[in-house]
């Protein structure tokens, strides 16, 4: 069940919500023969001078890019190499995909081809065949051995680690068995039934090992790029939920949290695609980073069992997506869902939202006019209190014209 009653502009948000993501349809495998695998990469510009999202995947014996191959399908690109500098191999491998270091990927894209390792298919003709990868990250450092919670996802679901060889070196195979994705983009993202089995398979294995936790109210706290997220944080603290960073814990240890509360709460991102093993019709609160940024991923998550999610904006984020800062106040839809009297903006809200509004400035970010449309409902009478604030605004040395930014 999805409840959108504490959104500020419903009706914006009612289409994306009723798509259906669950995709029932045979999975299969292609092979592609003498086919490259390019490693990823980072620093390399498109052919219109940009930066990309990042660069590798397969490339096919006639040098087409197989899109699906990066860590989401069509977001890459590939890239040319002098033939000597590519290595070639007579193996058969099967390629598992693009392992992105991000924890929300972790538990979606890195694990979508998995499934193939569990196949009829592999036991009769692949098991002799080397399972292989890519790592995409912008860590300097970043591999299996050092990502111990994803370790331990795939520990879970019974996958043999070691035996996965990363691909460090672009490589040219004899064969390449690329398995179908069990979770993917098509419009929006999509998933399987051996995407579900997968999640099934963690969920089972915490119901199994559970033990007793403290808090069965759970905020599960991101605090990276998000101006005013602890006073959210806290604001859930006053009403009885206990605060996680999830990346102090083991997966382990998170996964016991998360099979055992009854109430789970964050903001949208890759904190709250953790709602993914929660059981069933457990209440998930949600809370948008900005405006219409529901996010895909999550909307998938939230049709892989049943969910109790509640998405509440608390938000003023009004300068689009994309990866900078996010602004979170105490909202009025914030206080009606817990039944508490809403009396106007504390000053940290305001404070928060100055900052917020200096720093997206300052980096150039765009102000979206479909964005404020969103936020109208709520903008107008957040304003009209700031200016009655001039002292703040006059602390926080605002630009003489930093208002004409939201115009």
């Amino acid at each position: 069940m999805i409840n959108l009653d504490y959104l500020y502009n419903k009706d914006a948000a009612v289409s994306f919500f009723n798509r259906d993501c669950f995709v029932d349809k045979e999975l299969g495998f292609s092979v592609i023969k003498r086919g490259t695998i390019l490693p990823y990469r980072s620093k390399f510009r498109t052919h219109r001078g940009k930066d990309g999202w990042g660069f590798g995947g397969i490339v096919d014996s006639d040098n087409n890019f197989v899109r699906s191959s990066f860590v989401f399908g069509g977001a890459g690109e590939a890239y040319t190499l002098p033939t000597e500098e590519i290595r070639r191999s007579r193996r058969t491998v099967i390629y598992l995909g693009m392992f992105h270091s991000t924890w929300g990927h972790a538990i979606t894209d890195n694990i979508r081809r998995l499934w193939f390792l569990k196949s009829d298919a592999f036991k009769s003709q692949f098991k002799r065949c080397t399972p292989v990868c890519l790592l995409c990250t912008k860590r300097e450092i970043f591999s299996l051995k050092d990502y111990q919670n994803f370790r331990r996802l795939l520990e879970i679901l019974g996958i043999d680690v070691d035996k996965i060889h990363t691909i460090t070196q672009p490589t040219r195979f004899d064969k390449i068995i690329l398995p179908d994705e069990s979770f993917y983009l098509e419009g929006t993202r999509k998933f399987t039934e051996e995407y579900r089995e997968a999640v099934e398979c963690v969920r089972n294995f915490a119901l199994k090992n559970r033990t007793p936790i403290a808090a069965d109210k759970i905020y599960y706290f991101h605090g990276q790029n998000q101006i005013g997220e602890d006073r959210i944080a806290e604001y859930f603290k006053s009403k009885g939920y206990e605060i996680v960073s999830p990346e102090k814990l083991t997966f382990d240890e998170q996964l016991n949290i998360l099979i055992n509360c009854k109430s789970f709460a964050s903001t949208l991102g890759s904190c709250s695609m953790n709602s993914v093993f929660l059981r069933d019709d457990t209440e998930a609160i949600l809370i948008p980073r900005s405006a219409n940024r529901f996010t895909g991923y999550q909307n998938t998550l939230n049709q892989v069992h049943p969910i109790n999610a509640k998405y509440i904006d608390s938000s003023l984020s009004l300068f689009g997506r994309g990866q900078h800062f996010y602004c979170y106040v105490i909202s009025e839809r914030l206080k009606k869902f817990f039944g508490d009297k809403f009396d106007g903006y504390d000053e940290d809200d305001f404070k928060n939202f100055l900052q917020y509004v200096k720093n997206s400035i300052s980096n150039n970010r765009v102000f979206s006019p479909e964005t404020k449309k969103y936020y109208e409902p709520v903008l107008g009478d957040f304003l009209a209190q700031l200016h009655r604030r001039e002292d703040l605004i006059a602390a926080s040395a605002m630009p003489p014209d930093w208002e004409q930014n939201l115009l």
